[in-house]
């Protein structure tokens, strides 16, 4: 059977917005937020993970696919990106660039 199409950060927030007073729905999305940030760290680390020769490389590809799939992944990209772009305008004293 599929997985259901994984839920991104508006997700989280609605469904504890949802249920504030229940404190199993809080303890999930506690554990939720810890997972999100295992799979940020391994999207950090994995241009240093090199690829296993042999059957495993399938798997490392899936991995490694799958993992820039996370909505934790591509939302976070989504932030780095705004933050780098200029902004539309300038503070006092910044020269174009």
């Amino acid at each position: 059977m599929p997985f259901k199409a994984p839920l991104t950060h508006a997700d989280l927030r609605a469904i504890r917005e949802r249920q504030p007073w229940n404190p199993d729905v809080i303890a999930l999305l506690w554990e939720v937020k810890r997972m999100r940030s295992v799979l940020l760290r391994a999207h950090q680390l994995s241009d240093d993970f090199k690829r296993p020769a042999g059957i495993t490389g399938c798997l490392y590809d899936d991995f490694m696919n799958g993992l820039r799939d996370e909505p934790c992944v591509i939302e976070r990209d989504r932030d780095v990106q705004e933050m780098m772009e200029p902004p539309d305008k300038l503070r006092k004293g910044m020269a174009p660039r």
